[in-house]
């Protein structure tokens, strides 16, 4: 009996494993192959969601625009006519192409440009990512879109990336009907590789000096 006994436990294993228990610990190897390295790569081989064409219009927010670069993005946003998320006063933007990102953010903001770079400099934390480590800043100097609105940028550059920040603040008739003081600070910031940034520069400046508001 004892031998029987010992004969139909070697026959229950695999490779010492309980042939009962291999099974479900199959099904876990696997799933966690899936979320550990499937899921990942797939993610990272997906295109974003919209690739703007020409013609498109980006709402950054209220009463205000920017025209994309075709083949770029929008990973998040809304073009003007489809629906795709909330635009309100507060709102977020970005814009890829392959490795260069284009982000903007826009919320109400009294003040100048120049406090608000200066205000982006002190807490922003996306500026932050985007500069890396052991960025340093250059002189500010001015930015002025098609429709004539001027606002203040500088430029970073670190170890493996460069890009720009740019603050405006512009005053949409859909807010100063209702609140003629009121503004609507806009941030840009750009980052990416020295190279693509600097191949896919004619773009980021057009876009950045087509935001236009309302009037």
């Amino acid at each position: 009996m004892a031998t029987e006994a010992i004969k139909a436990s070697a026959e229950r294993r695999l490779f010492g494993l309980d042939r009962e228990t291999v099974g479900p610990a199959l099904l876990v190897l696997a799933l966690a192959a899936v979320m550990g390295i499937v899921l990942p790569s797939i993610d990272n081989n997906t295109s974003y969601r919209h690739e703007v064409h020409d013609g498109d219009v980006v709402r950054l927010a209220d009463g205000i625009t920017l025209i994309p670069a075709a083949s770029w993005d929008l990973a998040s946003g809304s073009i003007a006519g489809e629906t795709r998320s909330p635009i309100g006063s507060t709102a977020t933007t970005e814009l890829v192409k392959g490795g260069p990102r284009f982000s903007v953010e826009a919320a109400p903001f009294a003040g100048t440009p120049s406090s608000l770079l200066t205000r982006i400099d002190e807490i922003d934390a996306n500026l932050a990512d985007a500069k890396g480590r052991a960025a340093e800043m250059t002189d500010r100097y001015a930015v002025t879109t098609r429709q004539g609105i001027v606002g203040v940028a500088e430029d970073f550059v670190g170890v493996t990336r460069e890009g720009s920040v740019t603050a405006f603040v512009f005053h949409p008739v859909a807010q100063s009907a209702t609140s003629p003081r009121a503004g609507e600070g806009v941030e840009v910031v750009v980052s990416g590789l020295p190279d693509a940034i600097s191949r896919n520069r004619d773009d980021i400046v057009a876009m950045i000096r087509s935001i236009m508001a309302a009037s």
